[in-house]
C-alpha cells in the first residue's frame, strides 16, 4: 500500500537523522568550525559565531533526539494501521512542544548570531503546524470513539 510505503521511507529517513544527530554530539565543535571556515575563510574566521552556534546545538539537541523519538513511534503506529490513536495525539503534543523549545533556544541565540533567527521562526512556524495536526487527530479519535460507543 502506497501509504507503508511512504510511511517506511519515513521512518528510514528518521532513522537516519537519528544517527546524524548522535554523530553530531560527539564531532558538531569540530565539524562546525570546519563548515564556517569553508564558507568565510580564514580572514572572516569569529570563534564567537562558532562558540553560539555550538551551545546552542547541544541545548537543542535533547529535544531534537525526543522529536525523532516520537516520530519513529508515529510512523510504527501508521505501519500498524493505528492511525488515530491517542499514543499519536500526545506525540504530536510532545514533537510540537519541542519545536517550541528549541524556537527559544534559537531565539536567545539571535542575540549572539542573527542567522539563528531563520532557525527560530522555522521552529515557531513547525510547531505551531503540529499542533493544528495534533488537533485534528485529537478530533478524529474523538469521532472514532464515539462511533464505536454507537451501535
Amino acid at each position: 500500500m502506497k501509504r507503508h510505503a511512504s510511511a517506511m521511507v519515513s521512518l528510514i529517513i528518521c532513522i537516519i537523522c537519528a544517527a546524524a544527530l548522535l554523530v553530531l554530539l560527539f564531532t558538531m565543535p569540530d565539524f562546525f568550525r570546519w563548515f564556517y571556515l569553508m564558507m568565510h575563510g580564514q580572514a572572516g574566521y569569529a570563534g564567537s559565531v562558532v562558540r553560539t552556534v555550538v551551545v546552542a546545538f547541544y541545548c537543542c539537541a535533547p529535544f531534537a533526539a525526543a522529536a525523532l523519538a516520537m516520530m519513529i513511534v508515529i510512523l510504527r503506529n501508521v505501519l500498524r494501521d493505528q492511525l488515530f490513536i491517542r499514543q499519536n495525539v500526545t506525540c504530536f503534543r510532545w514533537i510540537s512542544w519541542c519545536c517550541y523549545a528549541v524556537m527559544v533556544i534559537t531565539g536567545v541565540g539571535t542575540a549572539y548570531y542573527f542567522s539563528l533567527l531563520v532557525v527560530a521562526f522555522t521552529m515557531g512556524v513547525v510547531g505551531t503546524l503540529l499542533r493544528v495536526v495534533k488537533n485534528l487527530v485529537q478530533a478524529a479519535v474523538e469521532l472514532q470513539e464515539e462511533n464505536d460507543l454507537t451501535i
